[in-house]
């Protein structure tokens, strides 16, 4: 019973969106405005909904950490001024199955708005509808064109997408945990009075020094039951990432396609998709959480309730699959951008 991926679909396959072609147009747009525009902000909107955009790169191979390092210092900077939040930057990685696109790399990112007309107006061609564009959000100026210079040289590398989707849910929370041990006694034996692997006999555990690894993001696409999200992400929430977080996994958030325009996916009648991103240490560590988690976290109750929720995930789901990435979370960094010290007047 301790085997998770017998329980919980197949978490080896790659992952495949099948998306379009979709590019942000900011560069040119931006280029454009040549005189100096200041501006000054309302208050933010209240009641926005907010969602994040997945969007996927294909790049020269070998170039990913130039591209990462202009969106980094150029691209990055000026959308954090537009209000927006960047979760990252993924190289997506194939260490459990061959490369799906030798030749190239890849790359995925996910970055916040706090609604969808915010992110119209963090565009400056035909996507920001009536909003303004960007130069009415934060003006211009050297933060702009580090931004339009940074995306120009992404675009030397840039091999075009499979994609860009809008997901909307829940970030998942950095919380304490306490768990109090199950008041009980245990006596070591040897390994031939142990308890099987997939026995319901008491299984503590523990355990030994962190290992060193590199870090790795597991990404899993699920298709469920229409209108099943809220019930799917409840379970995952209270009976999921708690025993994952006790094994070392760091849930980063669980989210749902909505279909919008500017986004290459397509509702089904038959059901809704979803997302979900966690952290793990390493790839050894992943296959441990996914393959015999329970001599990590031992089998108490709420290992119980992890295989009870789910049983019931498994009936709200109708197939799943996972990439790997790897790249830290970005942590919306303090930045510093001086306002230039030019007059303004207000034109009537």
């Amino acid at each position: 019973m301790n085997k998770l991926l017998e329980l919980f679909g197949s978490y080896t396959s790659t992952l495949t969106l099948g998306l379009g072609l979709v590019s942000c147009c900011i560069s040119n747009s931006l280029s454009a405005q040549l005189e100096p525009t200041p501006v000054r902000n309302e208050m933010p909107l209240a009641d926005q909904q907010e969602i994040i955009m997945m969007r996927h790169a294909y790049l020269d191979e070998g170039s990913y950490q130039y591209w990462y390092e202009q969106s980094l210092n150029g691209v990055w900077p000026w959308f954090e001024r537009l209000g927006a939040r960047i979760l990252g930057d993924f190289e997506i990685i194939y260490p459990s199955s061959d490369d799906a696109t030798p030749g190239q790399d890849e790359a995925l990112r996910f970055a916040r708005y706090a609604s969808y007309e915010h992110w119209q107006a963090t565009r400056s061609n035909v996507s920001a509808g009536n909003t303004g564009g960007s130069i009415r959000l934060a003006g211009n100026g050297g933060l702009s064109d580090a931004a339009v210079e940074a995306l120009r040289n992404r675009g030397q590398v840039s091999q075009g997408s499979r994609g860009a989707i809008f997901l909307q849910g829940y970030l998942a929370q950095t919380r304490p945990l306490y768990m109090p041990g199950v008041v009980e006694e245990f006596t070591l034996v040897d390994d031939n009075n142990a308890p099987a692997a997939d026995s319901m006999s008491p299984i503590p555990v523990r355990l030994g020094r962190a290992q060193p690894g590199e870090e790795i993001l597991g990404l899993e696409y699920r298709r469920i039951h229409k209108g099943s999200f809220e019930t799917f992400h409840s379970i995952t929430r209270d009976r999921v990432y708690p025993y994952l977080e006790k094994i070392g996994a760091r849930p980063v958030g669980q989210w749902q396609v909505v279909y919008l325009p500017n986004s290459t996916a397509v509702e089904s009648a038959d059901y809704d998709e979803l997302y979900t991103l966690v952290r793990y240490a390493s790839m050894e560590h992943y296959t441990q959480v996914w393959t015999n988690a329970v001599a990590l976290g031992g089998n108490g109750p709420d290992y119980v309730a992890l295989l009870a929720a789910f049983d019931e995930l498994n009936d709200l789901s109708l197939g799943a699959s996972t990439e790997f990435m790897r790249g830290p979370l970005y942590g919306s960094l303090p930045l510093y951008a001086p306002g230039l010290t030019e007059t303004y007047t207000l034109v009537p």
